[in-house]
C-alpha cells in the first residue's frame, strides 16, 4: 500500500476509522496543519477554507511530487469505495 495522508471532516467516524482499518494515515480535516494527500468530507459544499498552504504538497516533496490534494465527497459511499478512490486518484473505474 502507498503512504497516504487522509484528512477527514469531523463527524465522520465510521469512515475514519475504516480507513484507519485499511492502513491510511488518517487526521482531523480542520485542525491537522501538515502536507496531506486527499481529504474526505460530506456534504452540498466542501469549506476551502480548512486547506491551508501547509497542507498542499510540495512540487518537490518525493513521493507527493507534481499533484495536489484529492478530494472525495464520501456521501452514499462505502469505505470500499473510497478506499478504492484514494488508491487510484480516480472517482470511477475506467472502462
Amino acid at each position: 500500500m502507498v503512504f497516504i495522508i487522509v484528512a477527514v471532516q469531523k463527524g465522520l467516524d465510521a469512515v475514519k476509522n475504516g480507513l484507519k482499518e485499511k492502513g491510511f494515515e488518517v487526521v482531523d480535516l480542520e485542525t491537522y496543519s501538515y502536507p496531506i494527500d486527499a481529504i474526505v468530507y460530506e456534504g452540498d459544499s466542501f469549506q476551502i477554507s480548512y486547506v491551508s498552504r501547509n497542507n498542499m504538497p510540495e512540487m518537490t516533496m518525493g513521493k507527493r511530487a507534481n499533484y495536489g490534494v484529492f478530494i472525495v465527497n464520501s456521501f452514499g459511499k462505502t469505505v470500499d469505495e473510497i478506499t478504492d478512490m484514494l488508491k487510484t486518484r480516480y472517482y470511477s473505474p475506467l472502462f
